[in-house]
């Protein structure tokens, strides 16, 4: 009987050490509950210091620590995210999930001194993740030595520049909603992410979609199910120890021949002095040059002549991702990609889906405009639908959005407009048409005739 009851028992202690193993979507329960309530019984609140569960912010120190247990995944396994929540069903995914809920994590940061950023896609064109700087550091709180190593030697990366490397993370404190955390329980419940996540407390500084980087990650070393890591966030130090994200609003404009530009900082009101394009480049090549990360919104007057806005659109998105971020689109405003379509979308055939059109054409002292709206009947032999353009003129802008549902139906579900004026006309002449269709059709292509 003791044979038994030995051999039942070292059955049970080996299926404990090994854990359940995640192969797809399922909840994750704490593992190791006695040794989490022991460290959380060892966090005190100070002046300096506030505790969360799993998770404690010195503003002194200018720190976070926070507990995670790993999943136990084997060395080489698919890695997208290092950390995510406790409400997550994507710990086969990830490396470790996190004691602490993200909103709590945010709130630590927050609490040193970090402001919110944002997430890639929490607004209309942003494809940058915005927001302070963090570097990490894991403890294994097993290890009798209590080293602390790189959080990126957990992950062994492919690629040819690490999407964790000494440019940190970076702190977007992920998405919410009326003051509620949507990170808390919206899958995946990223704490930290490995591609570009909308919802994620921290984020990879790059542009990096999921699919573009899914299987270039992968686990480094193998951790037992249930190992507790220490986690320590710290904020990345820059030359002068002034935040480094710097949100600039760029205004260009013509005065006479020449090209000028002002700025201001977002949330400001006071615009800068007129300087010429060049000399507002150069300024920004120097703030960048001093550890500043610009996240730029472009404006562009209204009377700024089509081929010159586009010219400056097309300066400003050759330096996206080399000195500056492109950082949306202010109300009112554009992309600058848009000015910058493809000429053979000006082909009808094979483009899908078909964009709403509108026309502008010279007409006397003014302009002549229309809606075109291009009919698709699928019906035909071939794998093609035959094409039949229906025009629909009008003279006020403010007609354009119930012409729109004329034109294409209620039940058309279309967001794309394309745009054909002529490159001496000024963006005031067609842009109250983009203004007006702006919920009802946000994605805009400017073609230049």
């Amino acid at each position: 009987m003791k044979t038994k009851i030995l051999v039942f028992s070292l059955i049970a202690a080996l299926c404990a050490a090994h854990g359940k193993e995640f192969t797809g979507p399922d909840a994750w329960k704490v593992v190791n509950a006695e040794a989490v309530a022991k460290w959380q019984s060892a966090q005190k609140d100070t002046d300096s210091i506030r505790v969360w569960g799993g998770v404690v912010a010195d503003k002194q120190q200018r720190k976070v620590r926070l507990l995670a247990e790993a999943v136990g995944h084997a060395k080489g396994v698919t890695t997208e995210f290092l950390l995510v929540g406790p409400a997550s069903d994507r710990a086969y995914e990830a490396a470790a999930v996190t004691i602490a809920k993200p909103s709590d994590i945010a709130r630590a940061v927050e609490h040193i001194g970090l402001p919110f950023g944002a997430g890639v896609g929490s607004r209309p064109f942003l494809f940058w993740a915005l927001g302070e700087r963090v570097s990490a550091t894991v403890r294994i709180l097993s290890d009798p030595d209590g080293k602390e190593y790189p959080l990126q030697s957990l992950i062994s990366d492919t690629g040819d520049e690490p999407l964790l490397g000494d440019g940190g993370l970076v702190f977007t404190g992920g998405r919410w909603r009326d003051g509620e955390c949507l990170t808390d329980t919206r899958q995946p419940c990223s704490v930290i992410s490995l591609y570009n996540d909308a919802d994620t407390v921290f984020d990879v500084p790059f542009q990096a979609t999921q699919g573009a980087v899914y299987g270039r990650v992968s686990l480094a070393k193998a951790l037992p199910y249930g190992e507790l890591l220490e986690i320590t966030l710290t904020p990345t130090p820059t030359k002068d120890g002034q935040p480094s994200v710097m949100r600039l609003n760029v205004l260009a404009e013509q005065k006479g021949d020449a090209l000028t530009a002002r700025s201001w900082l977002a949330g400001q009101n006071a615009v800068g002095a007129s300087r010429s394009l060049a000399e507002m480049l150069d300024w920004m090549k120097a703030q960048n040059a001093e550890g500043r990360e610009l996240f730029v919104t472009l404006h562009l007057s209204d009377d700024l002549p089509l081929a010159k806005a586009a010219e400056v659109a097309r300066v400003f998105c050759m330096l996206d991702g080399k000195g500056i971020k492109l950082d949306g689109k202010h109300a009112g405003g554009i992309y600058p990609r848009a000015f910058l379509p493809q000429e053979k979308w000006r082909e009808r055939e094979g483009r899908t889906p078909q964009p709403f059109e509108i026309h502008i054409t010279p007409d006397g002292g003014g302009f002549a405009k229309k809606l075109t709206f291009i009919e698709e009947d699928w019906t035909v032999e071939g794998l093609d639908p035959k094409l039949t353009p229906k025009d629909y003129p009008f003279t006020a802008w403010d007609k354009l959005p119930a012409l729109i549902k004329k034109a294409g139906g209620k039940d058309n579900k279309v967001e794309l407009l394309f745009v054909f004026a002529p490159s001496t006309s000024k963006l005031g002449d067609f842009m109250p048409a983009i203004r007006t269709l702006s919920d009802r059709l946000p994605l805009v292509y400017i073609f230049a005739n």
